[in-house]
């Protein structure tokens, strides 16, 4: 369906326009049978991705969605029937200045009077663990302006949170699997092989959120869990490193559990200890409370317009046998 014009429309504000979920949201919404009008929010307008979307009828605003610009925001939220918000916290690695951020989006929202708030949170890992796991910063932000939104909940302002999935794409980059020294690959984590993880395709995310928004009876529990598949960790290296063709041989990758000091120890030079922290704690919390501490975590997929992508799919149109490569 083309995005219109027509102020019949609804009007969604999707912020990060041009960044994975944020253009997740919008092509979802382009694949909808419903008409609606997109206002994009995006620092620089002028880049070929923004350029684009205008293309496609979709209203890009420049917006740098910082704390000092709450007026500008308000302003980019008036007249929205709904806003969809994303804070980054791996853009600056501060806890604090995420949730400083993620409060100000709900503040300009209920300012603007923007009758229904689509927010992509994360669950506590601190609260789910009794406050043993304290440093999953990257969750815990998120899962603090949850409940601020929550909070701010009324029958004029409906907050919802789209928990993000782990990411398939996590998996590329290095991120996981590292090289060793003696040429092979491995993904070596404070985990057990079995910690179980709700994957996604990133760029399917903003199925859950279109789900959100078509879907009044999701609202009620202000949550929606995105799962497509959950697979154990261990399951998900070895489908990275198996053969796809008779001509194909495995790739040579292993998970290995390995703790807390060698974890460290291999992350990259230059990395802050928070951040080590953070992710040492996120992989531990993995194996004693589980990434969404549920267990009917694909409870969502009926209400999505299509099929989801699965991992062992995803593997090979990503071409993951990369690693033999690098």
């Amino acid at each position: 369906m083309t995005i219109t014009s027509d102020t019949s429309a609804p009007l969604v504000v999707v912020g990060g326009s041009t960044g994975q979920q944020g253009g997740s949201v919008i092509r979802s919404l382009q694949e909808s049978d419903k008409v609606y009008r997109i206002r994009g929010l995006t620092r620089d307008v002028s880049k070929p991705a923004a350029k684009a979307l205008t293309e496609q009828g979709v209203e890009m605003l420049s917006v740098n969605l910082v704390i000092e610009n709450k007026a500008q925001v308000v302003e980019a939220y008036k007249g929205a029937n709904i806003v969809f918000a994303m804070t980054n916290f791996w853009e600056h690695l501060d806890k604090a200045k995420e949730l400083a951020e993620g409060k100000m989006f709900i503040d300009a929202a209920l300012e603007a009077k923007v009758p229904l708030f689509i927010f992509s949170s994360l669950d506590s890992f601190e609260e789910y663990s009794g406050g043993k796991y304290k440093n999953v910063h990257h969750f815990e932000g998120k899962a603090q302006i949850a409940n601020y939104g929550r909070s701010k909940a009324s029958p004029s302002f409906t907050f919802v949170a789209v928990q993000a999935g782990f990411y398939y794409s996590n998996f590329t980059r290095n991120q996981i699997i590292r090289q060793e020294s003696d040429g092979t690959w491995a993904a070596a984590l404070p985990c057990k092989p079995d910690v179980l993880l709700p994957g996604i395709d990133v760029d399917e995310y903003g199925l859950w959120v279109r789900a959100a928004i078509e879907h009044e009876e999701l609202r009620n529990g202000h949550e929606i869990l995105a799962c497509s598949q959950e697979m154990s960790i261990g399951e998900m290296v070895d489908e990275i490193a198996r053969p796809y063709s008779p001509e194909e041989t495995s790739l040579k990758i292993t998970f290995k559990t390995v703790n807390n000091d060698e974890f460290r120890a291999a992350m990259p030079e230059g990395a802050p200890e928070h951040v080590k922290d953070d992710l040492m704690e996120f992989f531990n919390g993995l194996s004693a409370v589980g990434y969404y501490n549920r267990e009917d975590v694909v409870r969502f997929l009926p209400y999505l317009s299509r099929k989801t992508t699965t991992f062992a799919d995803w593997v090979k149109k990503k071409d993951m046998p990369e690693y033999g490569k690098i």
